[in-house]
């Protein structure tokens, strides 16, 4: 399952501080109880099982419900632990980083997202995460108000992201910059 296929809006934008903001929250609400719904059906592989408490962890923490993102993120980490799939533990060890970020918790967040980066950097099989995780670690530092450097990830995602097609993302990070910019000019 993937968030298109949920009958719900699920889209989200990004506000003034970088964060995700539910284009629809009612309809977002909607959408988590229907994944709510889908892990009580039996016949669900653990693999999908991960994937839907993942995206429930997200769409949770872009709702504010951040103790419920962190054990749902905890809940996909374990699952894809057990299955020996690893690179679905790095992304969703990323959510929960975010989670923590939200939370205010930096000596968590920034530990985790350290480890991260290390990882991306130094593991080939994670290489290709390393602008999504710059991009992270850059929201991370400038809800730490440390713009410097929040500015320093987001050109690093940004030279990164200069291969990619995602326009989208490229678009988001290129806010990310002007955003990070304007703070340091004020």
């Amino acid at each position: 399952m993937n968030a298109v296929d949920i009958p719900h809006d699920m889209r989200f934008k990004f506000g003034p501080n970088l964060r995700e903001m539910p284009m629809n929250k009612m309809d977002m609400l909607y959408g988590m109880m229907y994944l709510q719904k889908q892990l009580n059906d039996e016949s669900i592989e653990e693999d999908e099982k991960g994937k839907i408490h993942g995206m429930l962890g997200t769409f949770l923490r872009i709702v504010g419900e951040l103790d419920e993102s962190k054990r749902q993120l905890n809940q996909a980490i374990d699952i894809f632990r057990a299955s020996g799939r690893k690179q679905s533990v790095f992304i969703n060890q990323m959510r929960l980083a975010n989670t923590y970020q939200w939370h205010n918790d930096f000596d968590t967040s920034n530990r985790m997202f350290a480890e991260l980066l290390e990882t991306a950097e130094n593991d080939s099989d994670y290489s290709e995460f390393k602008d999504f995780i710059y991009q992270h670690q850059g929201k991370n530092l400038f809800d730490q108000k440390k713009y410097e450097e929040a500015l320093d990830y987001f050109r690093k995602a940004l030279e990164l992201q200069q291969d990619n097609r995602n326009k989208e993302l490229i678009e988001s990070t290129e806010t990310a910059i002007e955003t990070c910019e304007k703070k340091l000019n004020n």
